[in-house]
């Protein structure tokens, strides 16, 4: 989680020349809905059309209707994190960072329905839908807990120092952790829980994975740079992008990866076929998070500074339309078959709901 204390650190900012003018006039909000205190995490069921919005400051987790938009409130443990939903079980899976816990809704009935013990400061997770598995990666206790959808036992994995994000390969059964400390991604095998260790670069931030390509993006933080790694052999190349990057989505429809960079503001894309940066777009609005609508072929940022969404069509790279939202937006939901997104709004302790 970037501190959000570095709001706005250079003053109120302006779209750059080079991404205007919008393709199209800006759009409205249909919604927006209290939450809890610092909302910082949201995600979506695409079967239920549930929404689920972690709110760290007040240790609960406002659970939204997609279609009418009421909301309510579960308690959780301390200063909840992350979350993870299960379509297929419809369970959801949060992480307690200060309390060293996971809790478990069920999505049905919108209770919690389980707690279960992990490592030091769980940080980040991942649901494989196909084997019912939870991965959890636990930040100060350099390691990953497994948990057994079906019934929460736990496994314990180590892995590198300080792993922060973890992402999965469903495909080929391989779960990666990018580790700050040791400045490399442990590849787990999730058949057998070995491990491997590629080194990246200085301070590993960020982890995702493309599985048509089977290839790995782990964003370095201090090294202003993508480390690619190719996940049938684990050999790596680097790809310079903008200085402290810290978030990375792909298409796998376009095979195309796309890395925010908050220390110039900018937004990389790298081709996933040549790994080669291809464009490189000036944002110059403090960039929080991204996501990627793969039907559509669009890249959605939240902007910090100026309490906006901007739209990017994947094809041109230029900005098609801008949406207001709340103060300080710092993660984005998407429900992609209802056509829906759901920016959580880290101080005015709200979500927009953008059709």
């Amino acid at each position: 989680m970037k501190d959000a204390s570095a709001y706005c650190r250079t003053g109120i900012a302006v779209f750059a020349a080079t991404l205007a003018p919008f393709a199209c006039v800006a759009q409205s909000a249909v919604a927006t809905v209290p939450v809890g205190t610092t909302p910082i995490a949201t995600a979506a069921n695409p079967v239920t059309h549930k929404v689920f919005v972690v709110n760290h400051g007040s240790n609960s987790v406002t659970i939204i209707d997609g279609v009418t938009h009421a909301a309510s409130t579960v308690s959780v443990e301390d200063r909840p994190e992350a979350v993870a939903i299960n379509p297929k079980t419809n369970k959801v899976y949060i992480t307690n960072a200060g309390a060293d816990s996971v809790s478990v809704i069920d999505g049905g009935t919108d209770k919690l329905s389980a707690t279960v013990h992990v490592g030091s400061y769980p940080q980040a997770l991942v649901v494989d839908t196909v084997r019912n598995r939870i991965y959890v990666a636990n930040n100060f206790g350099h390691s990953v807990t497994v948990i057994e959808g079906a019934t929460n036992a736990t496994t314990t994995i180590q892995v590198g120092q300080g792993p922060r994000g973890i992402a999965l390969n469903a495909v080929t059964n391989k779960i990666y952790t990018v580790n700050y400390g040791s400045e490399n991604v442990t590849v787990i095998d999730g058949a057998t829980g070995s491990t491997t260790s590629v080194p990246t670069g200085k301070h590993a931030w960020a982890i995702t994975v493309e599985p048509s390509t089977d290839k790995i993006y782990a964003v370095n933080e201090d090294s202003a740079s993508v480390t690619i790694i190719k996940g049938a052999t684990n050999a790596a190349t680097t790809v310079s992008v903008g200085a402290i990057p810290f978030a990375v989505e792909v298409n796998p429809v376009t095979k195309k990866a796309y890395v925010l960079s908050y220390g110039d503001d900018t937004l990389a894309v790298i081709d996933g076929l040549s790994d080669a940066v291809t464009k490189t777009i000036r944002l110059v609005t403090h960039p929080q998070a991204i996501a990627v609508d793969e039907q559509n072929d669009r890249i959605y940022v939240a902007n910090q500074c100026t309490a906006s969404m901007t739209v990017f069509d994947g094809k041109t790279n230029l900005p098609m339309t801008k949406v207001d939202v709340g103060t300080i937006p710092y993660s984005i939901g998407m429900d992609a078959p209802a056509h829906m997104m759901y920016v959580a709004n880290y101080s005015s302790n709200n979500v927009t709901v953008i059709r």
